[in-house]
């Protein structure tokens, strides 16, 4: 839940014409979970393929099967694997990232919560001093005015060079190369090497065909979370 306010705090901002900083640590947080949901399906479908890739040798044994294991086994880790773990080490700096907006916006609060005391205390003997103690208000106003534009500075640069580009921003461009087809296009090419017969040749057309299918099924699932994920990220906003 996003921190809220205290009221003295909140009247004292309203008066002086100061809005709060609007960067939600809540959203921040929810982000770093659709990533983490997003890598754990990712992981499902890698295995879930790599199990069919397995099975296939059931049915298709040979040079061209040697060459479809070592191409997915050098797609999947240059590709998949590093995007799995990039997914994981997002969403963990997102939730970093939103402790420390807490902890920006505690620190802040705790000043404000002072000046707000000071503005109703040096409003009282301005009253009672027909007005002499009006100068000090206007100090207080302008020290919770640059209070506020510093948080707000220092919330807007943290999000922006600590979780927009230097995690948010490369985990985006894996996706897209992975979603081009890099992964699987590998695959698909090695399924049609000529390998030759051999004395340890053998296939079972159908069901190599049957697998064939389920592959291509598990590449558009992936093209399919690829895309949901790119979209998500391309429309974020963490107010």
């Amino acid at each position: 839940m996003a921190i809220e306010l205290p009221g003295p705090v909140a009247d004292f901002l309203n008066f002086i014409g100061i809005m709060w900083p609007n960067v939600n640590e809540d959203k921040v947080r929810e982000f770093g979970e659709h990533v983490a949901q997003f890598g754990h399906d990712l992981q499902s479908t890698h295995q879930s393929a790599t199990s069919i890739i397995g099975d296939l040798g059931m049915a298709y044994q040979g040079a061209s099967y040697e060459q479809l294991l070592a191409t997915w086994g050098q797609m999947s880790s240059t590709h998949l694997t590093e995007l799995i773990d990039g997914c994981s080490v997002v969403a963990g700096s997102m939730g970093v990232a939103a402790d420390v907006v807490i902890g920006m916006k505690v620190e802040a609060i705790a000043e404000l919560v002072v000046l707000a005391a000071e503005f109703v205390a040096d409003q009282v003997a301005a009253v009672a001093t027909f007005g002499i103690a009006e100068a000090a208000l206007a100090l207080i106003e302008l020290e919770g005015r640059q209070l506020v534009k510093f948080l707000e500075q220092e919330l807007v640069q943290f999000i922006v060079a600590h979780v927009i580009e230097a995690a948010v921003g490369p985990l985006v461009v894996k996706v897209e190369q992975a979603a081009e087809g890099l992964v699987y296009r590998g695959v698909s090419s090695a399924l049609g090497v000529s390998g030759g017969s051999g004395a340890s040749f053998q296939i079972v057309p159908e069901q190599v065909s049957a697998y064939a299918a389920t592959i291509r099924q598990q590449a558009e699932t992936f093209a399919g979370q690829a895309d949901a994920f790119t979209v998500t990220a391309a429309s974020m906003s963490f107010e």
